[in-house]
């Protein structure tokens, strides 16, 4: 029951973040601050990151058992959460460039 209420309060999390994200890399490139989406995108890759992790413990039940003493079966959205993380990383890198000034 324990893994159960950590695996989705860790999907929730990484949803919000995500979404929070999302919708504030919306808000810089429209004011033309994309410089700003470097910062996301390096803690985007952190959490990315811990998120792979975490969902590689909770594929093996044994390993389930040992961390958590309980189990839960993984559900296909924790996948799909990361690759969106992924997709919004790379935009994220791609879109931070910032123009480079003309010498007079």
């Amino acid at each position: 029951m324990v893994s159960t209420f950590i695996y989705w309060a860790v999907f929730a999390a990484l949803a919000a973040w995500g979404l929070w994200s999302l919708v504030f890399s919306c808000v810089y490139l429209s004011n033309h601050e994309n410089g700003n989406l470097w910062f996301f995108a390096i803690i985007n890759a952190i959490l990315g990151f811990l998120g792979w992790l975490f969902a590689w413990i909770m594929s093996n039940t044994a390993w389930q058992q040992y961390w958590f003493a309980s189990k839960v079966q993984p559900s296909a959205w924790f996948t799909y959460l990361l690759i969106g993380y992924l997709v919004l990383i790379v935009l994220q890198v791609i879109l931070g460039r910032e123009k480079k000034v003309q010498a007079a």
